[in-house]
């Protein structure tokens, strides 16, 4: 009965607003109703407020005094950002990749531009740090893999109990490398801007990672060799995150405070490469 009130209260304001051609909107009770006409038909649509968006809910029609309506359902499925007071959305990488440098000097003898990494973005949070919004600390964890590559003559073993650079004597080798995976988790703090038809944004902040066993192996043709499982690994690293980009493309760097292996080469990889917001 009340729904049928309303409809009624504006329908009789109608008239008074027939010399206006564009759509006439009313603000009642948290929702939006709007009104629209054209050589047809008389449109009343109810739309819910639903955080920073509204989903139309309720539509009525009257067309040669015939009432139609239709009923708008909003799928669970379809994420919608809710403003909250301290909701802050950064831009940590969905996806990303670049080299990854050993960066354990000359004697490592390593092939950079061949030494690369990737990873996803699991899940990212965010704690907005004022008023509008503009300043935020996000967080979130990532997966991510590495092979960094030797060449070809040199390869890295276990030579009792410390990871040593040694030259490899086979023959045909295509590639020598070593590979793991880790799991990180940065802490970062963000600041972003609107400019004329994109937002930058600027990260800085720490990240802490746990990474599996390196394996050391080698490739002769299409058949790979491992060398070694055991190289020591530094299970927990502490690394610098830096970011910048704009809208959903990025640069990205970090640096390792901690060493890759426990013992051995001291080295402190240095990543670079380009995030995607996906």
């Amino acid at each position: 009965m009340k729904h049928l009130l309303l409809t009624l209260a504006l329908m009789a304001a109608v008239p008074a607003m027939a010399a206006e051609e564009n759509d006439t909107t009313i603000h009642y009770a948290n929702k939006q109703i709007v009104l629209s006409t054209d050589s047809v038909s008389l449109n009343v649509a109810v739309y819910n407020n639903d955080g920073s968006t509204l989903v139309k809910t309720k539509e009525t029609s009257f067309v040669d005094g015939q009432e139609v309506e239709r009923f708008f359902v909003s799928s669970p499925f379809v994420p919608v950002r809710k403003k909250s007071g301290r909701t802050f959305y950064g831009h940590i990488p969905d996806f990303f990749i670049g080299v990854n440098l050993l960066n354990g000097g000359k004697d490592m003898h390593s092939k950079d531009v061949k030494s690369l990494e990737w990873g996803i973005t699991l899940f990212q949070i965010g704690v907005g740090l004022n008023e509008a919004n503009t300043l935020g600390i996000v967080s979130g964890l990532q997966a991510g893999f590495v092979h960094n590559h030797f060449q070809t003559n040199y390869m890295l073993s276990d030579v009792d109990g410390t990871p040593t650079l040694v030259r490899n004597t086979a023959e045909k080798v295509k590639t020598s490398f070593i590979k793991y995976s880790y799991c990180k988790i940065p802490i970062m703090m963000e600041l972003k801007k609107m400019v004329p038809g994109k937002q930058m944004y600027l990260g800085l902040g720490c990240s802490l990672d746990i990474k599996s066993e390196i394996k050391s192996k080698y490739r002769v043709g299409s058949k790979r060799h491992t060398v070694s499982r055991n190289l020591n690994t530094n299970p927990v690293g502490v690394n610098l995150e830096a970011y910048f980009g704009f809208n959903s493309f990025s640069v990205y760097a970090h640096y390792s405070l901690t060493k890759l292996m426990n013992s051995g080469p001291a080295c402190h990889p240095f990543g670079l490469g380009v995030g995607f917001e996906l």
